[in-house]
């Protein structure tokens, strides 16, 4: 059943994660993504703590930064991919611990705009990723981002031809933040389709929540719709633009 939840990203710089879930709890929406913010928060041990204080919200998705470990899945060193593989193995472990069944996969930045590398370089390093996520029962997603080589939908069958088992994480956005329509993302992931982010812009070109923007969904609603697309809808604003608890539940509703 489609359920529409909020990030513990909406408290990022106001709240610490154990608390921001314990203000999830209060809101009370049906589920949440918790964005692990730093290495010390990467055990079970914090996993089950932030479980604890989401009381009878359902945590249903994972995510950190990417700056942590997230390329050197792929780095070029052993010891680099062997380190992240180990950060990887902690945060995995908290996931498992919260009953997060989604890992989102940010990937490697785009720095300079050209030709792309040769993404099959990469299939080792994400491979082992995947398959490490599923052993604790997580399921790795690929995110659309703006600043990742996740930035087009042509790329989602090339990632598929190198990993087939990949399933995906539509940020709305970052979708648009790029120009484009969500609904060709959502079209070109089809089933797999595993988890949506959601957000929005006003006519200035700034971040503010669904309801309060110039984005008219109902396309990206039929088109969720036609793809049988049953997973969360989580709303993932920023402590800047969360103004206020009583905002995020209008824009919920």
């Amino acid at each position: 059943m489609l359920r529409i939840g909020l990030s513990t990203a909406a408290f990022y710089g106001s709240l610490e994660t154990e608390d921001a879930a314990a203000r999830i709890a209060e809101i009370g929406v049906l589920c949440c993504e918790v964005f692990l913010e730093t290495f010390s928060e990467y055990t079970a041990a914090f996993g089950a703590l932030v479980r604890e204080r989401l009381g009878g919200t359902a945590a249903v998705s994972v995510h950190c930064k990417t700056q942590h470990f997230e390329s050197d899945l792929i780095g070029l060193s052993v010891r680099q991919r062997a380190d992240a593989m180990e950060h990887l193995t902690g945060f995995l472990e908290a996931a498992q611990a919260l009953g997060a069944g989604i890992y989102v996969y940010h990937g490697p930045a785009q720095f300079r705009r050209g030709a792309p590398p040769d993404f099959s370089r990469w299939r080792e390093g994400i491979q082992a990723a995947i398959d490490l996520s599923a052993s604790y029962g997580v399921r790795l997603c690929y995110e659309t981002v703006s600043w990742t080589w996740l930035n087009e939908p042509a790329r989602i069958k090339q990632f598929l031809a190198i990993w087939p088992s990949l399933s995906f994480v539509l940020d709305v956005k970052q979708v648009l933040e790029m120009g484009q329509d969500p609904v060709a993302y959502v079209d070109a992931i089809g089933d797999r389709l595993a988890h949506v982010h959601i957000l929005d812009f006003d006519r200035d070109g700034r971040h503010v929540l669904p309801g309060q923007g110039a984005h008219d969904f109902r396309d990206l609603a039929r088109a969720l719709s036609y793809n049988g697309y049953g997973g969360a809808i989580i709303l993932e604003p920023y402590g800047t633009t969360a103004k206020s608890v009583s905002a995020l539940v209008d824009s919920i509703n």
